[in-house]
């Protein structure tokens, strides 16, 4: 990170925003409910940082609380859409045939629809509620992890050490969980974080879909 400051500055950012909503209740100023009406819409001052609403509510407690649901909601829904994405891709690229066939058809199904508007109906059928929300979110968040889970694993499975485990004996669990699966986690990660995944399925020009 020393090597790269741009990366260590929005790391540094990025903790900084995550403590301050992990500290919101020793930080706010107020109660971030708290209502005194005839304070409403007043400017930023030593007590109110950010001002107040209309309602006479603190707008620097109201960020900070929010921050901590936004912090949930990304936190969980990038983890189950990680681990569900990344098992579903890798299985696919590792068995091959119509599990594969199978598997990729639902990504497309899926695709084909705009992420975020599917994510809004989901979240709209199943009613107003957080975890509703991360279970929206998580339905449409996995697709992106599975299709490149699954071109790691068609890269990875010809290698010699994977022909090497094979030949001595190891199983389609063994060679999924403990060969293919450690040797893709890396560049998941790194391709998700520092990469945009176009229309068509190809990331910085590496075409992830077949």
């Amino acid at each position: 990170m020393r090597r790269q400051p741009l990366i260590l500055g929005t790391s540094l950012l990025v903790a900084l925003l995550a403590g301050l909503a992990l500290f919101a209740p020793l930080l706010a100023p107020a109660p971030p409910t708290q209502q005194v009406l005839r304070e409403g819409l007043q400017g930023p001052s030593l007590d109110h940082p950010f001002g107040q609403d209309r309602f006479g509510r603190d707008v620097f407690s109201r960020v900070l609380f929010g921050g901590r649901v936004s912090l949930l909601v990304a936190v969980v829904a990038v983890g189950i859409s990680l681990t569900v994405g990344v098992l579903i891709g890798a299985a696919a690229g590792a068995c091959g045939g119509w599990v594969d066939e199978a598997a990729m058809r639902l990504v497309d199904i899926l695709q084909a629809f705009p992420g975020i508007l599917l994510a809004i109906a989901l979240a709209a059928i199943l009613g107003p509620s957080l975890t509703n929300v991360i279970l929206a979110l998580s339905i449409i968040g996995w697709v992106g992890y599975a299709r490149l889970a699954r071109g790691q694993v068609l890269v990875v499975r010809e290698a010699e050490f994977v022909a090497a485990a094979t030949a001595l004996g190891a199983g389609p669990g063994r060679l999924l969980f403990q060969h293919l699966l450690p040797n893709i986690l890396g560049p998941i990660v790194v391709v998700r974080l520092f990469s945009d995944e176009g229309e068509n399925g190809e990331v910085d020009g590496i075409e992830t879909t077949h």
